[in-house]
């Protein structure tokens, strides 16, 4: 499939979407999610943790949990306290999330994909239950060839894409709205797309951004 990437055509053989401010406008509830999640007996601490989950958007909600009471508690959280809190923002996040619509032209661009019968995976930091569970309220599981969750983290996950599907790097597109999406993308060498969001900007230099998906796609006659 061809494909406007950094003023130019590209023939690209597979895309891999981020979920929440890519495909799902997501991004502001996720937020008021981890607000809300921070403990009544530590809201001191939402201000400074906010500031860790906007650095740090795109990544697994685990990671962000256990960063709050490593680094602002200073607590070394066992694995069977992390996962009842993680339980705890899963009951407060997908609530928030459950009406999600699709970005202003996401839909559109996936369905052109889909003609088009590229091979199109969902990679996302969301757990994989929710994360499929947020899909199929939005009517999007059968635009999708493949969906995967965390964990894995995303660079992971990229390295076993291009392996399971035998595609080069260079053919390959990533669309992502913040640093955790670019920086999977550039540890395969994979092309990114930006498609800003709420998250905060990623943090090396961007050659595609735009403002809707659709404009990826090239004229036809």
């Amino acid at each position: 499939m061809d494909l406007k990437l950094a003023g130019s055509v590209h023939s690209i053989d597979l895309i891999v979407f981020d979920c929440d401010g890519v495909l799902l406008d997501t991004v502001a509830a996720k937020i008021e999610a981890f607000r809300r999640w921070v403990p009544a007996a530590h809201v001191e601490l939402r201000e400074a943790f906010m500031a860790i989950v906007m650095a740090g958007f795109g990544q697994s909600r685990t990671f962000h949990i256990e960063r709050f009471y490593r680094e602002l508690l200073h607590q070394q959280p066992d694995q069977v306290f992390l996962d009842a809190e993680v339980a705890r923002f899963t009951d407060i996040c997908e609530p928030l999330c459950a009406s999600a619509s699709w970005r202003v032209g996401s839909r559109e661009f996936v369905q052109a994909c889909h003609t088009a019968e590229i091979p199109r995976y969902v990679l996302s930091g969301v757990p994989q239950a929710p994360l499929e569970e947020l899909l199929a309220s939005a009517g999007g599981t059968d635009l999708f060839d493949v969906i995967i969750g965390s964990p894995p983290g995303k660079p992971e996950s990229m390295v076993r894409i291009l392996a399971e599907t035998d595609t080069p790097a260079h053919r390959t597109l990533f669309i992502g709205d913040a640093n955790a999406d670019h920086v999977a993308a550039l540890h395969v060498g994979a092309h990114f797309v930006y498609f800003p969001s709420e998250a905060q900007r990623p943090e090396a230099e961007i050659v595609t951004e735009v403002s809707d998906l659709r404009q990826l796609l090239v004229e036809t006659e």
